[in-house]
């Protein structure tokens, strides 16, 4: 399991260092106002994502760890869920292409953005069908292919980003084509790794099609809620304030963006563990698993958060340029959210681990009604300070509630007790 940890985790500190790379050239290339509308684009971009893919990543790596001793299944589950994904992949993208106008136009009043969306609906399909790889990866715990999947992505973009924009001089609009083109590439790409699993002879195709599409239809919907329960910030500083703001804050999200890679990593890992536990009665390694996930990375956690307090107005001037100072006392206040939402973010996998998706899109959707009203009320009056407030307090309230559920729906290993029947033991 260690080792799968450290796969997960070089995968998304790769994503990481690329993110933060790319970010740093294209505040130095592009200023404040022209980082601020990339921001923007790569954010709308985001959201398109978990509605192209569906959730079905996801599906596939639950289903997957379950019946992991059934190939005939999971053949089904990887064929059935690449078919949806690139279904629901196709949708997404022709939506974002005829609707790219109404949200440049009359959300973020920059018809600039216009054709920068358009551009950005080519690689729904293929972020879909990636997106379905892997989580199937996940479920099948090859987590260096993952690893791969997830480094070729990231590297390829920043590459690609990097020669348009510095050395061909294309922009915004270099930037944009630099993260779809390598996204089409690797989707496609992709495809090899799990092609020993492709079967058009699998049991009851229509059943695991729909099985996948029902779980993932949850999925997505609590995923997409939790974005806007994360992105509503930026979107909202867009929508109330100018795009030279927006680059402000992203330089402030870039930062605290690091709290997440551990959890994110060790989420990776417990989710699939949580579901095979569960599966099998076993509660007490889920507790155990729980406990020793939130404490190591609410360790962590402090360390780089104090790291950031004393170091972080020296990080940025350095990294970017005196004038992205203004970010500076967001990031403080986003740091006390992500501090206490980091360790609850390492086993939020827990809910899908169970089945429990259904309840994941619900207490999302409070979150991200409380979130967005919060936006709405600071933002106005305290700028990008009053969208870092927002945040904070809304990853808190998110924290402490599921939390509580988790806690709620596991079963204490104190509380199971085997009574012996006549015919088969009953669990109580």
């Amino acid at each position: 399991m260690m080792r799968d940890v450290q796969w997960s985790f070089i995968s998304l500190a790769t994503a990481s260092l690329s993110h933060l790379l790319l970010r740093i050239v294209l505040g130095k290339e592009l200023g404040p106002s022209g980082l601020g509308l990339y921001t923007l684009v790569f954010t709308i971009y985001i959201f398109g994502m978990h509605f192209a893919a569906f959730g079905i990543g996801v599906a596939l790596t639950k289903y997957l760890a379950e019946y992991d001793d059934d190939l005939l299944r999971i053949k089904g589950f990887v064929s059935c869920g690449l078919f949806g994904s690139i279904v629901s992949g196709s949708m997404m993208g022709v939506l974002m292409y005829l609707l790219s106008g109404i949200i440049a136009i009359q959300f973020f009043h920059s018809p600039e953005m216009v054709d920068l969306l358009k551009i950005t609906a080519f690689c729904f399909p293929f972020i879909a069908m990636q997106k379905a790889v892997i989580g199937a990866l996940n479920g099948l715990r090859k987590m260096k292919w993952f690893a791969i999947v997830n480094i070729a992505q990231h590297v390829s973009v920043m590459i690609v980003s990097i020669v348009l924009v510095v050395l061909l001089d294309m922009g915004v609009r270099g930037a944009v084509i630099g993260f779809v083109a390598p996204t089409i590439m690797v989707g496609v790409l992709s495809l090899i790794i799990v092609r020993e699993y492709f079967s058009t002879k699998s049991a009851s195709i229509s059943t695991v099609l729909k099985e996948v599409l029902w779980f993932g239809f949850y999925i997505v919907l609590a995923n997409s809620i939790g974005m806007i329960n994360v992105q509503i910030d930026s979107l909202m500083v867009g929508h109330f304030m100018s795009e030279t703001d927006v680059g402000y804050y992203a330089v402030a999200i870039i930062f605290v963006e690091g709290l997440r890679l551990i959890p994110d990593s060790v989420q990776r890992i417990t989710t699939p563990a949580i579901a095979n536990y569960y599966g099998k009665q076993e509660y007490e390694n889920i507790h155990g698993l729980m406990k020793n996930s939130m404490l190591k990375v609410l360790a962590i956690t402090i360390f780089i958060s104090f790291t950031l307090i004393l170091l972080g107005q020296f990080l940025i001037e350095v990294l970017f340029k005196e004038e992205f100072l203004p970010a500076y006392y967001p990031l403080l206040i986003l740091l006390v959210g992500y501090s206490v939402y980091a360790p609850i973010l390492s086993i939020s996998g827990a809910f899908a681990g169970i089945g429990k998706v259904a309840l994941m899109s619900k207490l999302s959707f409070i979150c991200a009604v409380m979130n967005t009203i919060l936006n709405i009320l600071l933002i106005p009056k305290y700028g990008i300070t009053g969208a870092a407030i927002a945040t904070s307090i809304s990853l808190i309230f998110t924290a402490s509630l599921k939390l509580y559920f988790i806690k709620l729906y596991i079963p204490k290993p104190s509380a199971i007790i085997w009574t012996e029947g006549p015919e088969k033991d009953v669990l109580r």
